[in-house]
């Protein structure tokens, strides 16, 4: 893999004639450019460009805070797979949390634990008491950011007081103070600070239309007034309509290291379950704003759809021809050019790239565009 993977680049536009500008608005709302002018009906040549509108946002997104071995651990809730679970957070937070309800389907060899108590010590946990304890932090062989959702209940008549670490909520069950019972709904919570570690910050903080992808996808963290601010990419869903996603951690370590997330091995396990869906990307046509350098990427689901998950599977689109390479908004849109004989569809990384890219609506990241 060359130095040039998930790295953006700049284009400069040249003219192009009014006629085709006008085609091009009226196709799309998005913000085309292109480095040569072309006769109306011609394809795009190598070289071309296309540019979305937008295309990297950064946005301020609530903090979490937990315990884990017996330290504080800032996280993020995106996901749940549980509508009445992601209704609820998404009313504590202020912050769209998505339904996703494959989530549930994933392997439990892939999954963190996470523990939220239903009584006890007052607090701000999702009950109204003590924060919630997990099981694991990046770096640690068991992490990720797909946590099992046990709840703890104090029996009465037990002294209660504020568990820190998994060590002592099973210590504290074992003495018969507490129950914990395992409910079966996951939610993905990736880890943005931690004992020891933090995701990497972006040395550059001024976002726009011509930002890299990398090397990095926070711009601050700020574990007082409880937000991170990320960069949110824009792409499409299945349909044709904008999405933003973020990015969180990746496997294999290497796209993690050079997006600058965390890396989690657990995450290969998801890439032959339904936990992982599609999300497709371009390794050459015409250049734009996408991960690689080229065209914005097309995902299998939109954030409202069953099939919906934040976990996807990587897999690599690449034209046959450079020369007769044109955008593709639309799943629709991949198949009938692969069927055509235009386009190759490669797993990426073997099938073992999975990266964790909450989609969000314009709507929510509007609403949440930083003020910093």
């Amino acid at each position: 893999m060359t130095k040039s993977f998930y790295q953006g680049k700049n284009f400069k536009s040249m003219a192009i004639t009014a006629s085709i500008l006008v085609a091009i608005i009226a196709a799309s709302p998005l913000l085309i450019t292109m480095n040569q002018g072309k006769a109306q009906g011609q394809e795009a040549t190598p070289g071309s460009v296309f540019k979305l509108a937008r295309a990297s946002i950064p946005i301020d997104i609530p903090l979490v805070k937990g315990y884990e071995n017996g330290n504080e651990i800032f996280f993020i809730a995106t996901d749940a797979s549980d509508e009445k679970i992601a209704q609820q957070a998404t009313k504590l937070l202020g912050f769209k949390v998505n339904f996703a309800p494959l989530l549930s389907q994933t392997p439990e060899s892939a999954l963190s634990q996470a523990y939220a108590f239903t009584n006890g010590v007052p607090g701000k946990g999702p009950f109204g008491f003590q924060i919630p304890v997990l099981s694991a932090k990046p770096g640690d062989a068991n992490y990720s950011p797909l946590l099992q959702v046990n709840t703890v209940t104090w029996k009465e008549g037990s002294t209660v007081k504020e568990l820190k670490s998994v060590q002592e909520i099973m210590a504290a069950e074992k003495n018969g103070s507490l129950t914990v019972h395992k409910t079966g709904i996951v939610v993905n919570h990736p880890a943005i600070k931690w004992q020891g570690g933090e995701m990497k910050i972006r040395e550059n903080k001024t976002i726009n239309d011509d930002s890299t992808y990398g090397p990095a996808q926070v711009l601050n963290i700020d574990t007082e007034k409880m937000f991170v601010t990320m960069v949110a990419h824009r792409g499409w869903g299945p349909d044709g309509r904008s999405i933003y996603y973020i990015v969180t951690d990746a496997t294999p370590e290497m796209p993690a290291g050079m997006m600058g997330v965390s890396s989690v091995p657990l995450n290969e396990k998801l890439a032959s379950t339904p936990v992982a869906v599609d999300l497709f990307q371009f390794t050459n046509g015409i250049n734009g704003s996408g991960p690689m350098g080229f065209q914005a990427g097309i995902g299998a689901a939109n954030p409202t759809d069953k099939n919906y998950s934040p976990m996807w599977k990587i897999s690599f689109n690449e034209w046959k021809d450079p020369s007769q390479a044109r955008v593709l908004e639309t799943l629709d849109d991949i198949v009938a050019m692969q069927k055509a004989g235009m386009i190759t569809i490669t797993p990426a990384m073997d099938g073992k790239h999975v990266v964790n890219c909450p989609f969000f609506d314009q709507l929510t990241i509007m609403k949440h565009r930083s003020k910093t």
